[in-house]
């Protein structure tokens, strides 16, 4: 004989997977757009105070593994999830913002 759980826990088993998927979502699509919008202004920062383009691009394509990790790590460790889709949405935007304004 199988036992099912009662329909409420059902429901709170399905809200919990979906935050679950939105947190990892947010996590690894978010933070990804993060980091990268934060190699980009690195790497423009780094050229507008004069070292070469390239070199800059490289130094910060590197440091990006390091900042994609950091990412990854508090994200898993914070534990509101607004809060790490406003820091990840926000950060990405005001990078790539920046980014924008400095290379106009």
């Amino acid at each position: 004989m199988t036992h099912q759980a009662p329909a409420h826990n059902r429901g709170q088993h399905i809200r919990a997977g979906l935050l679950l998927a939105l947190r990892l979502l947010a996590i690894v699509g978010g933070g990804y757009f993060l980091s990268a919008a934060l190699v980009a202004l690195g790497a423009a920062g780094l050229a507008g105070l004069g070292m070469a383009r390239s070199e800059a691009v490289i130094l910060m394509t590197m440091l990006g593994f390091v900042l994609y990790l950091l990412v990854l790590i508090w994200g898993f460790a914070e534990r509101s999830l607004p809060r790490l889709l406003a820091v990840t949405l926000a950060g990405t935007a005001m990078g790539q913002t920046l980014v924008h304004w400095l290379s106009v």
